[in-house]
């Protein structure tokens, strides 16, 4: 391997903010490769624009299925990858050049800020968001299941939460991405649970989602992002709903659940809702009133 950083940009059309990843990874790694999956946009004029290295791919519901075998491209020491709703802003590029040029360290952590709906979502469980996206070639392997954590080894530097050291993440820019994305990991999500026999009932499918609601609103303190951290906070709720809907078409329709448990779905979603609720109200001192107490007993 020769010195030095190769850049790997996997990408799906979005050529307005890949050009802007590009921009800002071209003056400071040594090659970039842009893989191409069967986009409809002109990826490959962008590509080589930019002066990078053009591979076309079949197109894959799930990145991560690409990532492990797309390091074969790479001529240097290390790696950066980047999805091409991603940018390095100017200090992080300046810092991880230095640091790189040192060989000191195998892999970074840095924090990453999502972008949703045009505004930085600073809390709901979506900062810091800390990602393994640079790291020594042989040091960082990933499984190719939806949303895989990087698992790397040997001498690791972190990054502080601090935007000018953070991936820049154009995450969601309108509600139809949103849907469309999730709709796409849902699926994604659903079938890996059929192919591994992992079974998914609509009782966990109930948990799943309240859990995420009232975690991100409350834990996370999404309420401090407004607007912003309420409505994420509901979508990422539904998201549990559109994998077991796809876990329910995958078993073609079958009758998955009990007359009984499909009729006391709506009392076990709002009970269990309920309960985390008056938890976290009891956790933060919000409520210690006789209803509260009451509504506590009645959901028992």
């Amino acid at each position: 391997m020769k010195p030095g950083i190769s850049a790997i940009v996997i990408a799906h059309n979005q050529v307005d903010l890949l050009k802007l990843c590009l921009k800002s990874i071209k003056n400071w790694v040594d090659q970039i490769i842009v893989i191409d999956l069967e986009s409809t946009e002109d990826i490959e004029k962008v590509a080589n624009l930019a002066g990078a290295d053009y591979v076309a791919h079949k197109l894959v519901s799930i990145v991560e299925s690409v990532r492990q075998d797309s390091l074969k491209y790479a001529e240097h020491e290390y790696v950066l990858f980047l999805d091409p709703d991603e940018s390095i802003p100017a200090e992080l590029a300046k810092d991880l050049s230095a640091k790189i040029k040192l060989r000191e360290f195998d892999f970074f952590l840095t924090p990453r800020q999502n972008f949703v709906f045009g505004k930085w979502v600073k809390h709901s469980r979506w900062w810091p968001d800390f990602q393994t996206r640079v790291f020594r070639i042989g040091k960082v392997s990933w499984g190719k299941t939806l949303h895989a954590e990087a698992v790397a080894s040997g001498n690791s530097f972190t990054y502080g939460a601090s935007d000018q050291f953070a991936i820049h993440h154009e995450n969601y820019r309108t509600l139809d991405e949103w849907i469309s994305k999730n709709m796409r990991y849902a699926k994604a999500d659903a079938l890996s649970r059929v192919k591994s026999g992992d079974k998914l009932s609509l009782t966990e499918a109930t948990k799943l989602s309240v859990s995420e609601l009232i975690s991100r609103f409350f834990a996370g303190e999404g309420y401090k992002d407004g607007m912003h951290g309420l409505m994420l906070s509901i979508l990422q709720s539904f998201y549990y709903f559109m994998v077991y809907a796809y876990y329910w078409e995958a078993m073609k329709y079958e009758s998955l659940e009990s007359e009984t448990t499909i009729k006391s779905f709506p009392r076990s979603w709002f009970s269990h809702g309920l309960s985390e609720t008056l938890y976290w109200d009891k956790a933060n001192n919000v409520f210690a009133s006789i209803k509260s107490k009451l509504a506590r007993r009645l959901i028992k």
